[in-house]
């Protein structure tokens, strides 16, 4: 994580900040400033509350702080802090009346790394050195800690604390067997070696029995062996019967093959003479049946087939009879029926057609009727109905005329005859309307069925080509029909004919076989060593002859084979007893030998402790040696570095100082030492207030540097404290050479406006990388609190180089 830097913090309603607060982060320095009370602590601590989980300096002051971080007029708080580079992510507590609640925090290594080593309070500035003088020398002490870290004593702790019980023989006896045993163990041992030692006896016995068994086996079998124990191995390859056991295979063989031998005889025997004579009524009934429906038969199958060509038709033809009629009848209606179907469509088509002219001409019909009624007179009749109100006698009332000069009638029955007139067409026109109408529906109905058969009528051709199908499967189809039961006769005739030509040389084949296999017997017995079969024995008594010499053999060797196996084990057995004599006697030799181990168990034990001591010792005195060369050359090098870096003039040096005696338990004291020479009293004896500030800050820089850049971060709040203006100088060239040489990410808040002009002078960017940002806080009585950030880059001088 050492690229690692700090992005941004958004910060709601927490400590002193009131309403929410945005402050970016990413740039090498940050410089905060705002009034007291403006929230620089508050702003600091939410950054570590939000990495952390917690806010150090406020555990230390009250337990109880959690309850109150909240600001007081909110109901909630949260605060948040983004970071960018190698692990990136983004850390967050939310805040209420009942303490905190962590969303992504920090391990407890980083966490503590963070608050010990990364972030310096304000309030601790004061009282970092009386907290490392106070420590003490437990291993959760913020000085064992950071021994732990800058030393990487862990394997050497680790070393003394396995090695601690050798300090007490008391506890040496709680891990190693007892002296006390010795005397139970001794007779255990002596009344088992008695036991072993009569078994030995009685398994020598067993063995003589044993061999004279394997004496009377070898005189049934012939055999001339030497009876020695020790000669176990011979006697056991002279038992082997990988003879007899071969001799064994080959007469089982020989039964197997004789009774193979008998099973063809019995087939050979069994032939049917008559056989011969049964294939010549079959083959003339067949060609006659050939000569007169063969080729009329594989013509119309050729026919089929071309009609029906993706449908497999059977060779026999009998089933091809069957299958090629049904198809056929099949085909031909499926094609009958879209023929059909066809010509129905066109007839529509050609109907639907002279259907929608006469539609289009009535059409245009209605039109020009419609066209010469004035739609409008329905509302002139209306109109005249109600002026017919108003006429009194023969003057008109909307013209003043004097209808008598027409000599036409009166003028109310004018005015009653022309109401009923338009009142006519009106209703003519309505009529009209609703005709048209049905006419389009129709017009439109007709135009998507023409559309529809247009689609799915063929073409002439195509039509003419579904008739002739049609008609070439109801032709082949009444053919077969014709000779379908001539088809039938012709498979079985066939069928016949194969079975008798089948039996034929079946019966051929038997005849030669018998012969075949009488030489075979009679080679045989030969084989066997017995007498062959001669001229005119009887075949089966012949077999039964032979098969009772080998029944015989295979009797004998059965029987030496199970005095063999016999043999092997008791041989077997034997050679167990000697396995248990041999184990017995490995044991008796063992249990003799742990006596003198006993013996000795005690010696070793003392040895192993005395070794363990010098190793803890000289682990001890490696480790002190350690700690005093770090703590004297690197931490207090470092220190006095970075204090006289800020304060030349003070000759009192501060720090730390190690004991001479046992480290084991670190109990550093911090001293001064003049420049002179010669020690002085504690810092806070010998060191003004502004060199005390000065050392306490410089003796966190230095343990800061003094690790691992594990967090590449120094968050300072408010570290000037008391410093006058040559302190102010080297602090900000010091935090200047953290900065663009270290590679540390700095914020730092002051109060003063000053020195935040100051160092934004001081530290701002010097190359094209780096970068500065500043925050500044503020607040009214009553408004939230806000935060205005500027950001500063690197931008060349160029007046100077012109001059």
């Amino acid at each position: 994580m050492t690229d690692l830097l700090l992005k941004e913090l958004d910060v709601t309603d927490f400590r002193s900040i009131r309403g929410h607060v945005h402050a970016p982060l990413d740039a090498q320095v940050v410089l905060v400033h705002g009034e007291n009370g403006a929230g620089k602590t508050s702003l600091l601590s939410a950054i570590e509350l939000a990495l952390t989980g917690g806010v150090q300096s406020l555990r230390r002051a009250d337990p109880g702080y959690a309850s109150q971080l909240m600001h007081r007029s909110a109901a909630q708080g949260s605060v948040s802090v983004a970071t960018v580079g190698t692990g990136a992510a983004k850390y967050g507590a939310t805040l209420s009346p009942d303490g905190i609640a962590t969303s992504t925090s920090f391990n407890a290594a980083l966490a503590s790394f963070f608050s010990e080593r990364s972030y310096l309070p304000q309030a601790l500035l004061g009282q970092l050195l009386q907290i490392y003088q106070d420590s003490g020398s437990g291993a959760d002490s913020p000085l064992a800690k950071f021994v732990g870290e800058l030393l990487r004593l862990d394997r050497f702790d680790a070393i003394e604390t396995g090695l601690k019980p050798f300090g007490d023989v008391r506890n040496v006896r709680k891990v190693v067997n007892g002296w006390s045993e010795n005397e139970l163990e001794k007779t255990r041992l002596e009344a088992l070696i008695k036991d072993q030692k009569l078994g030995l006896l009685q398994i020598i016995e067993d063995i003589g029995v044993q061999m004279s068994d394997i004496r009377k086996a070898a005189e049934t079998l012939g055999l001339v062996l030497e009876f020695d124990e020790r000669k176990v191995d011979a006697i056991d390859q002279a038992l082997s019967p990988t003879d007899d056991e071969q001799r064994l295979r080959i007469i089982t063989d020989r039964r197997r093959e004789l009774g193979s031998i008998r099973r063809e005889l019995a087939r050979a025997a069994g032939a049917a003479p008559s056989a011969s004579i049964a294939a010549e009524p079959s083959a003339d009934l067949y060609e006659r049946w050939a000569a007169t429906y063969s080729e009329r038969y594989l013509a119309l199958r050729s026919t089929i087939e071309a009609i029906l060509p993706a449908t497999p038709m059977p060779d026999d033809m009998a089933a091809f009879g069957d299958a090629a009629l049904r198809h056929l009848t099949l085909h031909a209606d499926q094609t009958t029926s879209r023929a059909s179907k066809a010509k129905a469509d066109a007839e529509r088509l050609a109907a639907a057609r002279s259907d929608i002219e006469v539609a289009r001409s009535r059409l245009k019909t209605i039109s020009r009727e419609m066209e010469g009624i004035s739609t409008s007179a329905s509302g002139l009749a209306a109109i005249l109905s109600e002026v017919t109100a108003f006429i009194d006698g023969e003057i008109c009332p909307v013209c003043d005329r004097d209808y008598a000069e027409l000599n036409a009638g009166t003028l109310i029955e004018h005015v009653h005859g022309k109401v009923r007139r338009l009142s006519a067409s009106a209703q003519r026109l309505l009529e009209l309307g609703r005709t048209n109408t049905h006419a389009h529906a129709l017009v439109d109905r007709l135009e998507r069925e023409i559309a529809t058969l247009t689609d799915a009528v063929p073409d002439e051709r195509t039509l003419a080509d579904l008739d002739r199908t049609a008609a070439d499967a109801n032709a082949a189809r009444a053919e077969l029909s014709s000779i379908l039961d001539a088809l039938k006769e012709g498979s079985r005739l066939r069928a016949g004919l194969v079975a008798a030509q089948r039996a034929v040389i079946e019966a051929q084949s038997r005849s030669v076989a018998l012969t075949a296999a009488r030489q075979t017997l009679s080679d045989f017995a030969v084989a066997v060593a017995t007498t062959p079969v001669v001229d005119g024995e009887d075949l089966g008594v012949a077999a039964e002859r032979i098969q009772s010499v080998l029944d015989a053999e295979n009797r004998q060797l059965e029987d030496r084979l199970s005095l063999r196996r016999e043999g092997r084990s008791v041989v077997a057995t034997i050679r167990s007893l000697q396995s248990r004599a041999e184990r017995l006697s490995d044991e008796l030799g063992q249990h003799e030998a742990t006596l003198k181990i006993v013996a000795e168990a005690q010696q070793r034990a003392q040895k192993v402790r005395v070794q363990g001591t010098k190793i803890r010792d000289a682990v001890d005195a490696i480790r002190s040696g350690i700690i005093r060369r770090e703590f004297n050359e690197r931490l207090n090098r470092l220190w006095r570095d970075l204090f006289v870096r800020l304060a030349p003039g003070e000759p009192f040096i501060p720090a730390f100082r190690i004991p001479d005696a046992d480290t084991q338990r670190i109990q550093p004291r911090l001293v001064t030492d003049h420049r002179a020479g010669g020690a002085g009293g504690t810092p806070g004896a010998m060191l003004s207030a502004g060199n005390l500030n000065t050392a306490a800050l410089t003796l966190f820089l230095s343990l800061h540097l003094s690790v691992p850049k594990t967090l590449p971060w120094l968050i300072l709040d408010d570290p000037v404290q008391s410093m006058d203006d040559i302190h102010i100088a080297h602090l900000a060239a010091l935090l200047r050479t953290l900065s663009k040489e270290h590679g540390r990410q700095i914020v730092i808040a002051v109060h003063d406006r000053q020195l935040f002009e100051y160092l934004r002078l001081e530290l701002s960017p010097a190359f094209p990388s780096d970068s500065l940002l500043t925050l500044e806080l503020a607040r009214g009585p009553h408004q939230d609190t806000r935060c205005l950030s500027r950001r500063f880059s690197f931008k060349e001088e160029t007046s100077l180089l012109a001059a």
